[in-house]
């Protein structure tokens, strides 16, 4: 065999070779970027469905804030509407034609002869005259005064007792209570 031929022959079976090696490697590269391509639409597919998940926790997060907003804004109108109508319920008291005979009683009740009876101005101005009546005719001693941040009732003070019959501190009392009762009637 000449040289030319066994060297073509050498060429010949390197390219083969070189030929058989390239498309091993691309089959493998093929093989690698399908794998992968998998791997990275598995991953999107993931991701997908973990940004979906957050998307509806932030939507149902943002959607809980706006009800206890609204709640928290109906609480607060619910609450002016029973104040208005306690003030409404207070104000027709002070101005009920038996209202004289609801200060006797408080006064009665306390069991004190004498001491400082507080009243609000306006009780002083509207009763104070019946009243010193009464208290004569029960034979008490008591000095009628004026309580300045009264609304209506009255408070008997003797040295260091206070009898309470003010419509503030009933209305404080009774506050939960009044508050219930007008939201069933309400609401």
């Amino acid at each position: 065999m000449s040289t030319q031929k066994v060297t073509n022959k050498i060429i010949e079976d390197a390219r083969r070779e070189a030929q058989d090696i390239l498309t091993k490697y691309k089959v493998e590269a093929a093989s690698i970027e399908k794998e992968f391509a998998e791997r990275i639409a598995q991953k999107k597919k993931q991701i997908d469905i973990e940004i979906e998940e957050i998307k509806q926790t932030e939507i149902m997060r943002a959607l809980s804030q706006k009800r206890l907003d609204l709640n928290k804004k109906i609480t607060g109108q619910k609450q002016k509407l029973i104040s208005s109508t306690i003030d409404e319920a207070v104000s027709k008291l002070l101005g009920h034609k038996e209202y004289l005979d609801f200060l006797k009683a408080l006064i009665k009740k306390s069991g004190e002869k004498e001491g400082e009876l507080l009243l609000s101005k306006n009780d002083v101005k509207r009763y104070r005259g019946d009243l010193e009546n009464y208290i004569k005719a029960e034979g008490l001693n008591l000095k009628i005064a004026t309580g300045d941040d009264m609304t209506g009732g009255m408070i008997i003070r003797r040295k260091m007792t206070n009898h309470i019959g003010s419509l503030n501190i009933i209305l404080e009392l009774l506050s939960d209570e009044l508050a219930i009762a007008i939201s069933k009637i309400l609401y």
